[in-house]
């Protein structure tokens, strides 16, 4: 490979992706709306009929691979989220990752469930100066929040919590968040799936009145993972995953057209072995741009019926002035 197949050119601002660069695909909760609950053998007390396996292995991304991954993403995107398949916070280096963006050329937005976040964390993100914190919650009532996200959580000094102050420790690192003149602008997420069913009105009650100008409460639809998990309130809906440019990179380097596909079973290329953009255009990606989409014969196509199934999300931000709820649908 030459030296210009493994550099991007810079890309145009209309050109340029939306990239999840994965820290990690381990998790540490095991909610029943996510393939992470399925464990490494990609089944939950058994088979599931039709739905495709999750069974990539763990692992943790390099700082080099990482160090790479950023400096090709300062050519090609406009958005990098720390996510795609795992809570970036379980990563050793996750501080010092984020210290090294602090000179980046792109928009960079993280997914967090909290649970190991601490004031070290909360303070990181504004030094870095995040441009979108998107904390996964899920349920205001504590029966409810064991049920849909179970996992062990520790407090904003790093201390383990008892099992039934687990909602009441997430709740509280909210609060001191949006509570920070500081704190960054911040959508509070809560997927309505049928395990937290009736505490979407409870959970943007407790919310709306804390948030500030630039945050909000977002209510998504559930998803399949790509035909993984079964819910009664999975909606069809078509791919859109090219159209909106995604690029996923996990820990290995590995890279996806494909936000659902958390096997990586779409792999365009590899980072560390070429560039993105000679992986993003090149033979494989034209094949994959014929032959994608829900339904179509690939895996996991052909277990997916959802796509990125946004149609029934909903915004609820800050209370007016008069104190009226804003709901933006």
């Amino acid at each position: 490979m030459n030296a210009a197949e493994h550099v991007s050119p810079e890309y145009a601002p209309h050109e340029r992706l939306r990239v999840d660069l994965e820290l990690t695909n381990a998790c540490n909760f095991r909610c029943p709306i996510c393939p992470h609950s399925l464990g490494v053998s990609g089944a939950k007390g058994g088979a599931l009929p039709g739905m495709s396996p999750f069974n990539r292995r763990r692992g943790l991304m390099s700082r080099a691979l990482f160090e790479r991954a950023v400096d090709e993403c300062n050519r090609v995107a406009s958005h990098v989220e720390l996510d795609f398949f795992g809570e970036q916070t379980l990563h050793p280096d996750y501080l010092a990752f984020l210290d090294h963006l602090r000179t980046r050329r792109f928009r960079l937005e993280l997914n967090s469930n909290l649970s190991l976040v601490t004031h070290a964390t909360l303070q990181r993100w504004i030094d870095v100066g995040v441009d979108l914190v998107r904390l996964s919650l899920d349920a205001i009532d504590p029966d409810v929040f064991d049920r849909a996200r179970p996992g062990a959580v520790v407090d904003l000094d790093g201390r383990p919590c008892g099992e039934r102050r687990r909602i009441d420790v997430l709740n509280e690192k909210v609060e001191y968040w949006l509570a920070r003149p500081d704190h960054r602008p911040t959508r509070i997420v809560f997927v309505k799936s049928s395990h937290n069913q009736g505490q979407l009105e409870p959970f943007v009650r407790h919310w709306q009145p804390r948030l500030g100008p630039d945050d909000l409460v977002l209510g998504k639809r559930v998803l399949s993972y790509g035909g993984k998990m079964a819910d009664p309130l999975v909606g069809a809906h078509r791919c859109n995953v090219w159209e909106n440019r995604y690029l996923m990179i996990d820990w290995r380097g590995d890279l996806s057209p494909c936000n659902l596909d958390t096997n990586m079973e779409l792999v365009l290329g590899n980072v560390l072995t070429q560039s993105i953009h000679s992986a993003y255009t090149g033979p494989v990606a034209q094949f994959l741009r014929r032959r994608t989409g829900c339904g179509n014969d690939l895996t996991p196509c052909r277990t997916c019926t959802d796509g990125n199934d946004w149609s029934g999300n909903e915004e609820f931000r800050a209370l007016s002035v008069q104190g009226a709820p804003v709901a933006v649908r």
